[in-house]
């Protein structure tokens, strides 16, 4: 266990034995859990704790790796008032991708369950709200997924693609997939649109 973790170290010992390991990285506290005692823990650091802030809510997929679970959802709680931040992490069986909201904890809850609802899949249970955050409403899939292709499922056609010609927009055939899919991930077709745009002009 990392020492000096407030956090850890307010818990009373029937809760202290559901952490299963204490990391620390860059000054930072990482406690681990599994998603059955997501809700309890969370609780008391909210309720008895004071942590009145959650900064964030995502997850992790860790798909053809040796983890506890396939997801790992991540929880960056702050307290305010005594300015001291640390993560939760419950690990979750793909088999049974649900796990408590709590927007009741904390309200922003809402926005960051949702958010991860729509790109991993995972399902909050108790969230009054869990529709699509970014995909469209009738998205087949979750784009976050590792097992996701890095090349689309062709959902690209059903948008068109609208450019300028002269002082009119008008609608073209959609390219088959991004040319640029994220840093230092390119395609070929980006690689080729950057060295035909970075040549001098005449």
């Amino acid at each position: 266990m990392a020492d000096n973790n407030p956090a850890y170290e307010a818990l009373p010992a029937d809760l202290k034995s559901k952490v299963l390991e204490s990391v620390e990285h860059q000054g930072q506290v990482a406690l681990r859990c599994k998603a059955a005692d997501q809700r309890a823990l969370l609780e008391n650091f909210r309720l008895s704790q004071g942590y009145d802030f959650l900064v964030d809510v995502t997850a992790m997929d860790h798909l053809g790796k040796d983890t506890e679970e396939r997801f790992e959802i991540v929880y960056v709680l702050r307290s305010l008032t005594a300015n001291h931040t640390f993560r939760l992490h419950v690990w979750l069986d793909e088999s049974d991708n649900a796990i408590p909201s709590v927007f009741d904890l904390w309200d922003s809850a809402r926005w960051g369950e949702r958010e991860t609802h729509d790109m991993f899949g995972i399902v909050f249970e108790g969230n009054p709200d869990l529709r699509r955050f970014l995909m469209p409403e009738d998205y087949p899939a979750f784009p976050l997924l590792k097992d996701y292709p890095l090349k689309g499922k062709e959902e690209r056609r059903q948008f068109p693609k609208v450019v300028a010609r002269g002082d009119r927009m008008v609608e073209e055939e959609p390219d088959t997939y991004p040319t640029s899919i994220g840093r230092q991930m390119h395609t070929p077709e980006y690689i080729e649109e950057v060295r035909r745009d970075s040549k001098p002009r005449e």
